[in-house]
């Protein structure tokens, strides 16, 4: 009985200072949402639009974002939310989910076997690609993908194009030349080779033999690796990050 008490007691002390955090937060306005953020966070990480009048967003909805005017902003620059923001099935799952265990993969449960035999089946058959990983971000992914490749190869000869940006992990910042190669970056390490991004409308090579021209970087980046055989080549599906390139 004692225990019980103890835990109701326990939670209920959890859900008033729940309450009260919300409270404190319903009551500030932008400029004082502004100033605590300037005063607590470092100043590496950007406002967006704090040159003018940074956006207060308070809510999302499929391709929309609200501030808290209620004014709608089409969302073009976040690219987490692929079904839209606050999608009601994914809310769901997610809220029924973290109410009945959040937890790691140390430990059985079908969601997660069930999950990589569907992503499995996805891969191109004969490719090998038979096993999955599960990571929090883009960042850890990219990262676990060179410490596998470093592993595989016993070389860190890499080889990645221009603009790109894969991460903000150290290994991820090193291979990202939006990164490296502006404000604040070291530039490219040794075993770094960076080709040219194969733009056909603002590149160098705009021809039919385009390809073929631009390939012939990656194979010149090769033979720049001495010898030594090349970990992998790192470059985005569609690059968006340092800049658009459409066709």
């Amino acid at each position: 009985a004692h225990v019980v008490a103890g835990a109701s007691a326990a939670r209920g002390a959890e859900e008033e200072e729940v309450s009260g955090f919300e409270e404190e937060a319903s009551k500030l306005d932008k400029a004082a949402v502004l100033a605590l953020r300037r005063s607590h966070f470092c100043a590496a990480q950007s406002i967006s639009y704090a040159n003018t009048d940074p956006l207060l967003i308070v809510r999302g909805s499929g391709s929309r974002l609200f501030d808290e005017r209620g004014r709608s902003f089409l969302d073009t620059r976040n690219n987490v939310c692929h079904v839209g923001h606050a999608h009601p099935r994914v809310a769901k799952a997610v809220a029924d989910q973290v109410s009945m265990l959040n937890t790691n993969t140390r430990y059985l449960h079908p969601n997660l076997s069930l999950l990589a035999k569907r992503l499995v089946s996805t891969f191109p058959e004969g490719s090998g690609l038979e096993v999955c990983f599960f990571v929090n971000s883009g960042s850890e992914a990219n990262d676990l993908a060179m410490r596998l490749a470093f592993a595989r190869s016993q070389s860190r000869e890499l080889i990645v194009v221009d603009h790109g940006y894969h991460g903000h992990t150290q290994q991820t910042i090193e291979i990202s030349p939006y990164k490296f190669d502006h404000k604040g970056g070291e530039g490219a390490k040794s075993n770094v080779h960076k080709v040219p991004c194969p733009c056909t409308f603002r590149g160098p090579h705009r021809g039919l033999d385009a390809g073929q021209r631009y390939a012939e970087y990656v194979e010149a980046a090769c033979r720049e690796a001495a010898g030594r055989q090349v970990a992998a080549f790192i470059v985005e599906s569609g690059m968006c990050v340092g800049r658009v390139v459409l066709p």
